[in-house]
């Protein structure tokens, strides 16, 4: 059984680090925009592959959805479904080949997004992404990353 409780979940795959996380961004800012010195950028409608050096992430943009939040020192206090609100819903997973690229890249995403952590299970309702879905998402997202980190 998953643990939904905690801000990100940590993940072992095929040898190689993660984690997942989900929160909120500004909306005005593009991802592509926001990593112009990624080894690889490959946008979607909703989503950004990055890779640098050892690790990669995808980050998805919760699309047609804008809310209004409440932060305390970048985690969520409340957020509500607001169709001039500010921010986006986010999603980000990373995987790499140890501990320390893993949070290297998380922050690095975290700081250049301006992004604002939930508890997964939150984050999951606020947007209101089926837990399901939520996993088949990552279990997509783990095959790329791994793919991709080991060619």
């Amino acid at each position: 059984m998953t643990n939904f409780d905690h801000h990100h979940m940590r993940i072992s795959y095929k040898g190689l680090e993660g984690l997942s996380e989900i929160g909120f961004k500004e909306r005005r800012t593009l991802l592509a925009d926001l990593f112009p010195t990624a080894d690889e950028v490959v946008l979607s409608m909703a989503g950004c592959f990055l890779k640098v050096d050892e690790s990669a992430a995808v980050i998805y943009e919760v699309p047609d959805q804008r809310f209004g939040i409440a932060t305390t020192d970048g985690r969520l206090d409340m957020a509500v479904a607001d169709p001039k609100g500010d921010y986006t819903g986010l999603i980000i997973d990373i995987l790499a080949k140890n501990h320390e690229n893993v949070e290297t890249m998380r922050k690095d995403i975290e700081t250049a997004s301006g992004f604002v952590t939930a508890r997964l299970r939150d984050g999951i309702g606020i947007m209101e992404i089926p837990e399901a879905d939520y996993m088949q998402r990552l279990r997509n997202s783990l095959r790329l990353l791994n793919s991709e980190l080991c060619k």
